[in-house]
């Protein structure tokens, strides 16, 4: 019996060796791109942009699902009233513009993070960016037509959405440095503040839309035409197809769950990269233009995780310690909310949560999601933004398509048949040492 003993505690010892080698190996690769991530001025300021402009995108995908909402009757009410064309209005001036407001709130939060003038940073930026768009002419081949001049929506929407963010970028940078330096204009002392911002913007605001300009000129005379079919086709276009494959969205998924092991916030870090490229592709879909059910959409759809962590720890396991976390966290995994999961079971550095949470449920339910809709059987998502506090079959209704929400139905059993074997055997683990913690107390 004592040899058998030991036996088990020499190879507990060993697997634990392994364990802690392999997390010293993934924190020794993952912690220096988390840390370069989050330093990245750049990447979080282009980061935070997308995160104050979310909310265009979610009022625009509430007029879309009202305007598309999958009852006959009701859309053929809207198109014969024109009512329709109304309800629209709404989408095609913030989804339809959306690389205007791209354009100015990136280079907003890089100015602010830098504590200088934001709001003439994302001014200027606007002003550069619609500087280097092409003019929509009514003559055919004119640069300049006769009557009022018009911009296209093409470019203003998620087809100009990285030529915003370099160009925000860029002449954020650019202000700054003129800012920091006192390469401005300075006003006599009792000179209002306001007034004083206002004409130190006039220096730097001058040369960045002058050097626009000149490299508008400048491409219009190449065979390209403008920046936006340069970046387009050269950067856009081949980010979007590595990105929206579903290899490249099933490593950035992989990679956010990967850095929560560590308890780094793994969307911030992530999606300050991949976010402008799903939501291109969401609202390409939302136009018709492409059948691809990547994006951010399909992220936040797949969100059964928590629930499915509380129904285990709930009725399935029997330690005190889970028990008492499923009765905490179940309100907030309602809605979609995992901290309280990840820090309190906790999921975090947890060699038993490894593989469940970082690699095979993320896997697996998003394939589910993804084969059911390439296959036909679920209605494809429309691309239209919905919260990610939305909770689990609300979600797939408040889209207008049943059928995704029997699908989040069908995938919380799936994702507890997943879990369950890891949770019980850490449940056992967490049972057998209160069991020694009263032992103790009793002795």
């Amino acid at each position: 019996m004592d040899s058998k003993i030991k036996y088990k505690e020499v190879k507990f010892k060993e697997r634990g060796s392994n364990i802690e080698a392999l997390t010293n190996v993934l924190e020794n690769f993952l912690m220096p791109i988390s840390s370069w991530v989050s330093r990245n001025k750049s990447l979080q300021g282009i980061s935070k942009g997308f995160m104050r402009i979310l909310p265009v995108t979610i009022l625009s995908s509430m007029f879309y699902l009202i305007a598309n909402f999958p009852i006959t009757g009701w859309t053929n009410w809207l198109a014969s009233s024109g009512i329709g064309n109304y309800i629209l209005i709404p989408y095609n001036v913030t989804m339809g513009l959306f690389a205007l407001y791209a354009a100015f709130a990136v280079a907003y939060s890089y100015a602010q993070n830098e504590k200088c003038d934001a709001l003439s940073t994302g001014i200027v930026s606007l002003i550069c960016f619609l500087v280097l768009t092409p003019y929509v002419t009514d003559t055919a081949g004119a640069l300049f037509a006769e009557g009022d001049l018009a911009y296209s929506f093409g470019w203003l929407g998620c087809k100009g959405l990285f030529v915003a963010m370099l160009i925000a970028i860029i002449v954020a940078k650019v202000y700054c440095l003129f800012e920091k330096k006192g390469w401005t204009i300075h006003m006599p002392e009792g000179v209002p503040p306001y007034v004083e911002q206002s004409f130190a913007s006039l220096i730097p605001g001058f040369i960045c839309a002058g050097v626009c300009g000149i490299l508008a000129y400048e491409l219009s005379l190449t065979s390209f035409g403008n920046i936006h079919e340069l970046i387009y086709h050269y950067l856009q276009t081949p980010l979007t197809a590595l990105g929206g494959s579903i290899w490249g969205y099933l490593i950035a998924t992989v990679l956010i769950q990967l850095l929560w092991w560590f308890g780094i916030h793994g969307f911030n870090v992530v999606m300050g990269v991949m976010m402008p490229i799903f939501l291109g592709i969401d609202m390409a879909r939302m136009a018709g233009e492409t059948t691809n059910p990547i994006g951010m959409s399909l992220m936040t759809v797949v969100g059964q995780s928590t629930v499915c962590c509380c129904i285990i720890m709930l009725f399935f396991c029997k330690s005190k310690q889970l028990k008492q976390i499923g009765k905490i966290a179940t309100p907030a995994a309602i809605f979609n909310i995992g901290e309280p999961i990840v820090f309190g079971v906790p999921n975090v550095l947890n060699p038993y949560m490894f593989i469940p949470t970082v690699l095979l449920v993320p896997i697996v339910t998003n394939l589910f999601f993804y084969l059911g809709f390439v296959s036909g059987i679920v209605t494809p998502l429309s691309g239209a933004q919905v919260s990610m506090q939305v909770p689990v079959v609300l979600y797939g209704l408040v889209q207008g398509n049943w059928m995704v929400a029997l699908w989040q139905a069908l995938a919380i059993p799936l994702g507890v048949i997943l879990f369950l074997p890891f949770y019980k055997m850490y449940d056992k683990t967490l049972v057998a040492k209160e069991k020694e913690l009263e032992a103790q107390k009793n002795d």
